[in-house]
């Protein structure tokens, strides 16, 4: 269910803007009615977790993203290299006893903790002293970005030439008028407190979210399974599909990765397995629209002139558009429509079903 909800969580969004598939069909090409045969849909019961922001949540955003930067590094000589240092080191890479390109470096400072090198090596350094030179017999992960290095056994020579501790500053009103005058995204804080409040107004957003869709997954499952279905037209399914694996490629892109190591590293899937899983996603989803779509026809929820001018008008000024022409170059309006749609029906499902609210489960 995890890996289902990973891939589908970000389309709703994606599916916007145009894909490269050639002939689309919409829910305006279609009677809905003919496609499926509604249950119940009003008086739904959903459990969800209270949206809360987690403890400590904006005091480690602040840290990461604003004081970290402004650090500055503060030798340690009594002690052994522990979670959180900085050590610096000269490494070298075998693989089978040959030393590998990219494997080698001198000088280099390493946070211990920070995940920049694969797993086993900053671990292999905690407890090491200055001075020492540490053997470390560590296997690349598979899939890995050097194929000829993916699932291979190595062994790194490593040896602590210091360590240090990095110190950051206190938050006050004249680092955050610093930050913002440097071009970080402060949100126009001119205090410790505005910048605090404003990472929170953030967080609260993702959580909201995130509390959001948690309803709409278990609303939209309790009356799909409730409803009857015909297979839904075949040009529908390949228009999410392809909304599903372009939003996937762009992560994998994002992260320097082709879609077959994504998808294997962070789903676990060979190609054929998220391929099987696209399908069965883009199946369900073409059907959890039509569904959507026939609830909007009994109940008049069709998007109004008004709102589709407002929600044209929004993303002009979230994505930075000139003029409306622009906008349409990239933006599938048709799927804009349908999403807006979406969001009337989940509203008014909201709204006459029943939500109970658990608190989150600490970590």
């Amino acid at each position: 269910m995890k890996r289902k909800i990973c891939v589908v969580a970000a389309v709703f969004a994606s599916s916007l803007f145009l894909t490269a598939c050639g002939s689309k069909e919409y829910l305006k090409d279609i009677k809905a009615e003919k496609y499926v045969t509604l249950g119940t849909y009003t008086g739904i019961e959903a459990t969800v977790n209270k949206p809360e922001v987690p403890e400590g949540a904006v005091e480690n955003y602040i840290q990461d993203n604003y004081l970290a930067s402004k650090a500055e590094k503060v030798p340690v000589t009594d002690r052994a290299v522990q979670e959180g240092d900085v050590a610096n080191i000269d490494f070298v890479g075998y693989h089978d006893g040959v030393a590998f390109d990219g494997g080698t470096g001198a000088g280099f400072d390493l946070t211990i903790g920070s995940g920049r090198f694969i797993e086993g090596f900053e671990e292999g350094l905690i407890g090491a002293n200055i001075g020492d030179t540490r053997s470390l017999n560590l296997t690349f992960p598979d899939p890995y970005t050097n194929p000829d290095l993916a699932g291979e056994d190595v062994v790194f020579e490593v040896t602590v030439n210091g360590i240090s501790e990095s110190k950051a500053p206190e938050l006050t009103d004249e680092l955050v008028k610093q930050l913002g005058e440097e071009g970080y995204n402060t949100g126009g804080a001119q205090t410790a407190q505005e910048l605090s409040d404003y990472v929170y107004s953030l967080y609260n957003q993702s959580v909201q979210s995130a509390y959001d869709n948690e309803i709409e997954s278990a609303l939209a499952s309790d009356i799909m399974a409730n409803s009857t279905f015909q297979d839904p037209p075949e040009e529908m399914v390949d228009r999410f599909i392809t909304s599903i694996e372009n939003n996937m490629s762009a992560r994998a892109s994002s992260l320097g990765m082709s879609l077959v190591q994504y998808m294997q590293l962070y789903q676990g899937l060979d190609e054929a397995g998220y391929r099987t899983l696209f399908d069965e996603e883009g199946v369900r989803m073409a059907k959890q629209y039509i569904m959507y779509q026939a609830i909007a026809d009994k109940e008049g929820l069709a998007p109004t002139e008004e709102e589709i001018a407002g929600e044209v008008s929004a993303l002009m000024t979230v994505y930075g558009y000139a003029s409306e022409e622009e906008l349409q170059k990239s933006v599938d309006m048709e799927s804009l429509k349908e999403d807006l749609m979406r969001k009337k029906v989940v509203a008014f499902l909201k709204e006459n079903g029943n939500i109970h609210e658990t608190a989150a489960a600490a970590d």
